[in-house]
C-alpha cells in the first residue's frame, strides 16, 4: 500500500550554505560543463532561485514521495 510523504528538503540555513555543497554535486558540475551557456549567469540563477526559497527555517525546496511497502503471500 503506498503512503504519500510531503516534507521539505533542507539544504543550508541560508543561500551561502546551500550554494557551495551543491556546487560539488555531479547534478550541477555536469550540465554547467556541457552547457553551451553563459556559466556565470547560470550560477547567477541558482543562486537566484536558492533565495527564492529561503525562509525563516532556512533553504526549503519542495519534496515528495511514495513509500510504497509490500507483504509476501503465505504459502
Amino acid at each position: 500500500m503506498p503512503y504519500p510523504v510531503h516534507e521539505p528538503v533542507f539544504y543550508g540555513l541560508d543561500v551561502d550554505a546551500a550554494y557551495d555543497p551543491l556546487l560539488g554535486l555531479q547534478l550541477v558540475k555536469d550540465p554547467l560543463a556541457r552547457a553551451d551557456v553563459d556559466v556565470d549567469a547560470a550560477l547567477r540563477r541558482l543562486r537566484d532561485l536558492l533565495d527564492a526559497h529561503l525562509t525563516a527555517d532556512g533553504v526549503l525546496f519542495d519534496s515528495r514521495a511514495w513509500i510504497i511497502t509490500a507483504f509476501r503471500a503465505s504459502l
